[in-house]
């Protein structure tokens, strides 16, 4: 873990810097506010300790700044500070800041805090990790369900027009033997087959309709059929 140490006191800087130089971590130091900001904007670093009262930029502007940028990657900041008091603590945690060192710090809680801030990262990054996957997972299931939804589309097209042409084709034929000589009962079962065809036409038809619109709707049989339909709407 790098860690960007902003302080303008040479002293504090050099004691901060050895003591988690000696325990592993990659440290950097600056002497202001600026050059803090510009160390941080390179993007190399997810821990800063900074001083509260720096010149040109202090320690609180240098959080608001930070966290204007919304990275993906979190950011942990401690501020160094010999103020006290509950006002103070306040005004710091509104700038960005999500812990305090008050100076002159002892060793053993400095390495508690960046113990705490260490531990805060890796959560940090565990759920970045894990909304990365779940993004990815979502990405995935919504190109299974489009491609799902296209083949529907496709075999209720294809059923559709398929079932059409043989459905007209004996609706044709129901119509020549209108233009015949008919008994009672032979007209009688012609006609029944040009009603029911002309039914099986309107389902087809809405099969037609789903598939254009690609409707998750299968409201095939609604309560609005027409008995009356012309028994000859369908001609060759």
């Amino acid at each position: 873990m790098k860690i960007l140490i902003a302080e303008d006191d040479g002293i504090t800087r050099l004691l901060l810097s050895t003591t988690l130089a000696k325990l592993g971590y990659c440290v950097h130091g600056v002497g202001d506010g600026l050059e803090a900001w510009a160390a941080w904007y390179s993007g190399e670093y997810s821990f800063v300790i900074s001083d509260w009262m720096m010149p040109d930029l202090d320690g609180l502007e240098f959080c608001r700044r930070i966290r204007a940028e919304k990275r993906a990657d979190y950011t942990y900041i401690i501020l160094l500070t010999s103020n006290s008091g509950k006002v103070n603590h306040l005004e710091a945690m509104k700038a960005g800041a999500d812990d305090f060192i008050t100076k002159p710090f002892e060793r053993e809680v400095l390495l508690a805090h960046v113990r705490v801030a260490e531990r805060i990262l890796g959560l940090h990054a565990s759920l970045r990790a894990a909304n990365t996957g779940l993004e990815g997972r979502v990405i995935e299931r919504t190109a299974e369900l489009q491609a799902a939804l296209s083949a529907k589309d496709e075999f209720f097209s294809n059923a559709s027009h398929e079932l059409r042409t043989p459905m007209n084709h004996i609706l044709g034929f129901a119509q020549l033997l209108q233009m015949d000589t008919l008994t009672e009962d032979q007209t009688s079962s012609v006609h029944e087959i040009l009603r029911s065809g002309n039914r099986l036409l309107e389902l087809i038809d809405r099969l037609l309709h789903i598939a254009d619109r690609s409707s998750d709707s299968f409201d095939l049989l609604p309560g609005t059929w027409d008995e009356s339909v012309s028994l000859v709407e369908h001609p060759l």
